[in-house]
């Protein structure tokens, strides 16, 4: 009888341990393959993230040569190290989660000065899992403060084509107008800012309605000022010196001044010289604006273009 029980209670022990021992094995590969799905999907939203490839190094950020920052505060050129850097990080596929560290990697002087103390302030931790977006509100709010961006756009609102040239004038015009989104917002006004802002020897050869966007009037003002160099060079137009130093002012006021004692009279304002009489150029229109009252030589509307290299000066 005890030999029976005995076997009866083995089969029962072994039964019990193999479902439960299978039972062990299920959530085992339940646990194994919730944990292999979890990595996959990890997988995939890196992949989307880096548009099918695998995110970037910080050796392989390096190498495309992202731009320094030093610290500057001045609008302009902090946000176009914004800029840059952004560009760096769609070109190399770079994670999100690295655009902070990497980004911050490339601060120098005052600008790593700045971000050593904004880390202390909001604590290390925080400053790891810092978005690209929140890290530009602070940097922004110390690098282009209000006071400077308004003093950018007073200076784009009085700027005025005094000599330079067509490029020069053209870059300081576009770098300012990017602090004026709420004003100038399409093609149009865009083409009308740049017009005005031109000399009057430019504009009255443009017809600021002809042209559909700023690359074709700025366009046009440098085949215009192709133009004028070629008159100078073919001695159709003299060069002028424009925006007069303070020495150079000052030297020319004490010419005048000798030379007005020389001739015994006060220079006329018509040629310019020096003489008695009525002047023989007063009814006479100028070659370059067409008006009265003056010569060529004392034309507002002239350009100063150096006779051996072509270049404004």
């Amino acid at each position: 009888m005890r030999e029976v029980i005995d076997e009866e209670a083995g089969k029962a022990i072994e039964n019990s341990l193999s479902g439960f021992i299978d039972k062990i094995q299920n959530t085992i590969l339940s646990v194994v393959e919730e944990r292999i799905k979890k990595l996959e999907d990890n997988t995939n939203v890196a992949k989307e993230k880096s548009g099918g490839r695998k995110p970037c190094s910080y050796k392989e950020f390096m190498a495309c040569k992202p731009a320094i920052y030093n610290g500057e505060v001045d609008p302009i050129i902090c946000q176009r190290w914004l800029s840059d850097m952004e560009g760096v990080f769609e070109r190399t596929h770079c994670d999100t989660d690295d655009y902070v560290a990497y980004g911050t990697g490339q601060l120098r002087g005052q600008a790593k000065d700045w971000w050593d103390n904004k880390k202390k302030e909001i604590r290390v931790e925080a400053a790891k899992a810092m978005t690209w977006d929140e890290f530009k509100t602070p940097f922004l709010k110390h690098h282009s403060p209000k006071a400077v961006i308004n003093k950018i756009k007073e200076e784009f609102m009085q700027l005025r084509h005094k000599g330079e040239s067509i490029d020069k004038i053209t870059g300081i015009f576009m770098d300012k107008m990017k602090f004026y989104d709420e004003l100038i917002t399409n093609e149009e006004q865009k083409i009308y800012y740049y017009y005005n802002m031109l000399s009057a020897e430019y504009r009255k050869f443009m017809t600021p309605t002809k042209y559909e966007t700023l690359t074709e009037i700025t366009n046009v003002a440098r085949e215009r000022e192709i133009e004028l160099k070629k008159q100078i060079e073919r001695g159709e137009r003299r060069a002028q010196i424009v925006n007069l130093s303070p020495m150079k002012k000052a030297r020319t006021t004490e010419s005048s001044k000798k030379q007005e004692g020389k001739s015994g009279s006060s220079n006329c304002k018509i040629c310019g010289k020096g003489h008695k009489g009525e002047c023989r150029f007063k009814d006479k229109p100028c070659p370059i604006c067409g008006k009265t009252g003056h010569t060529a030589a004392l034309c507002p509307g002239k350009v100063s273009v150096c006779y051996k290299c072509s270049q404004e000066i």
